[in-house]
């Protein structure tokens, strides 16, 4: 007997992102997959009498989108902090702080935790944390940085941090910054990956905010994601057992409804041993129909806008000409981890941000790949480079000559961190940075995501949204001054993508790092029958209109959801 169809969809503009980027009249889906797809005659040779007929009236019809590197407990956790407005001024943005602590006495909030201050208000050396002392010292403040990568306390959480002096230069996040005289500024680099001075402040203050991922606090974010038509994300940080489990378990539930990949945080080279065994554990435990690990991240350096990314020239604004910024491990430690991850078949995922770092990496991928075929063996694994923001000209063509993946936040591309990365790259640089074109022209392959990290961001999640900005390089909401870059667009201007290169990053592209290439990202016959129902035709309106599109509705796995 013939298979009948559960649905046909029919009177379409179906996007099928195959090779040849055609478009299909129709498709019929059962039970989870799709069945057939072509013209409405085709589909309806599978019609029959429990067959339901879905006129789509003409719309654009999508696969269902793939982000490529975001944090759905992060921001699941930052739900009790205070969401602040937008400041230029510090002192505007401390007598903020100031009368809330006021309207909110210490019994109400005895810690407060503001997100987000822009970094463009401080020079190379920071905020110091008697500024905040002055406005508040009756309880312990953090202001968290617009970049996640840094934080401002007050002495009064120091205090109960149990930090009283710099800790020196370990090699292990955070990074507390010290003045001239070695006092301790306030000024902490990378604070998300010390939670655990976080637990002894709550400790020492008797007190403990409501930070446990649960299905009800990461349940919002997701819900967002999968209205925006995002129905697989790789975790830029699985935030421990905890987190796998949780989705391991929504998933049995049925209550997931989208692929989760996760990834375990090597913090250092030399808990590569520990990392992996961490990885299988939870290999074994919590894998399920959509919840799965092969992935391992790494930080390989900071960020521009602080000056800690790894830079092929010295700072900009170091008269010495000796500070070339930080990277986290040799070319051959990372070689040797490359090396030790293909053996165990766990691929790499990289954040990578300066031009030092960015040629670090491909140079290790490079001579790890070159060993283990030289000597008969074969290369298994993707190493993911997340972020890429600069990159020097002859490293552009790297990626698809050695087969590296390159993941772009597109919400980033119109100035989202406003000038800062100036002082330490120098303008000339700073008007290099975010650009992928050459890269995509010479047959990389690109994917791309959101990295919102917190409540005060997770609106920027949407991939619409994040779509505008990269073909636009204009932000929507924190524009570049129009005195200085002509209609706000970041320079370069000609680094803008293409609507049709971003969506095939978010669908075809965006599955291998899944390792679900054969099970998602395209509308084909035999693959799971994931796809968007669009308001608008994204391929007709202008660029300045992407962020109006919208999912009318959204499928995974052959139910509309």
């Amino acid at each position: 007997m013939k298979q009948q169809a559960d649905k046909i969809l029919y009177n379409g503009h179906i996007c099928k992102s195959d090779c040849k980027q055609g478009y299909a009249e129709a498709v019929a889906v059962l039970n989870d997959k799709f069945l057939c797809v072509g013209s409405l005659e085709s589909c309806e040779t599978f019609k029959g009498e429990r067959t339901q007929m879905i006129d789509l009236k003409g719309r654009l019809v999508l696969p269902g989108f793939i982000d490529g590197h975001t944090h759905p407990e992060t921001v699941a956790k930052s739900r009790w902090r205070v969401q602040m407005p937008v400041f230029d001024d510090m002192h505007e943005l401390l007598s903020w702080v100031k009368n809330y602590c006021e309207e909110h006495p210490v019994n109400e909030v005895p810690y407060f935790f503001g997100e987000c201050y822009s970094q463009d208000m401080f020079d190379e050396k920071g905020p110091r944390k008697e500024w905040i002392d002055e406005y508040v010292s009756d309880r312990p403040v953090r202001l968290q940085d617009f970049t996640d990568h840094a934080c401002w306390y007050n002495s009064k959480a120091l205090e109960l941090m149990g930090i009283k002096k710099n800790p020196g230069e370990t090699g292990a996040v955070p990074f507390f910054i010290s003045d001239e005289t070695g006092e301790l500024t306030g000024w902490v680099k990378e604070p998300l990956l010390g939670e655990e001075l976080e637990e002894t402040l709550y400790q020492n203050l008797g007190w403990h905010p409501a930070t446990e991922v649960t299905e009800e606090s990461v349940a919002p974010f997701l819900d967002f994601l999968r209205s925006c038509g995002v129905i697989a994300v790789l975790d830029g940080i699985t935030e421990g057992e905890e987190s796998m489990k949780l989705f391991y378990d929504m998933d049995n539930a049925g209550k997931l409804n989208m692929y989760y990949e996760g990834t375990c945080l090597l913090k250092r080279y030399s808990k590569l041993d520990q990392c992996i065994a961490t990885l299988r554990e939870w290999q074994k435990k919590y894998t399920s129909k959509h919840v799965r690990i092969h992935t391992v991240k790494f930080f390989l350096d900071g960020t521009n806008e602080m000056g800690n990314s790894a830079s092929l020239e010295p700072h900009y604004n170091d008269s010495a000409r000796t500070n070339y910024g930080k990277i986290n491990m040799t070319e051959k430690e990372l070689t040797n981890v490359l090396l030790r991850l293909n053996e165990e078949k766990l691929d790499l995922h990289i954040h990578v941000v300066g031009d030092r770092g960015f040629q670090t990496a491909c140079n290790a991928y490079e001579k790890a790949k070159y060993q283990v075929e030289a000597a008969g063996g074969t290369w298994r694994i993707y190493m993911e480079l997340a972020h890429c923001e600069l990159v020097h000209p002859s490293d552009m063509v790297r990626p698809a000559k050695l087969g590296i993946i390159i993941n772009w936040s597109c919400h980033w591309a119109g100035g989202y961190f406003g000038e800062a990365a100036i002082d330490y790259l120098g303008l000339d640089r700073w008007n290099t940075m975010y650009d992928f074109t050459k890269m995509i022209e010479t047959g990389a392959i690109v994917t791309y995501g959101s990295d919102v990290i917190g409540m005060c961001e997770a609106h920027r999640g949407n991939p619409w949204f994040g779509m505008e900005i990269s073909a636009t390089r204009v932000d929507l909401e924190n524009p570049l001054d129009p005195a200085k870059y002509s209609g706000s667009v970041r320079p370069p201007k000609n680094a803008k993508l293409s609507v049709t290169e971003m969506i095939k990053g978010y669908t075809r592209f965006g599955a291998i790092p899944l390792r679900l290439e054969n099970k998602i990202g395209t509308i084909e016959v035999g693959k799971q029958a994931h796809l968007i129902v669009l308001n608008k035709n994204i391929f007709e309106i202008p660029d300045t209109e992407i962020h109006t599109v919208e999912p009318e509705a959204v499928m995974f796995e052959g139910e509309f959801i």
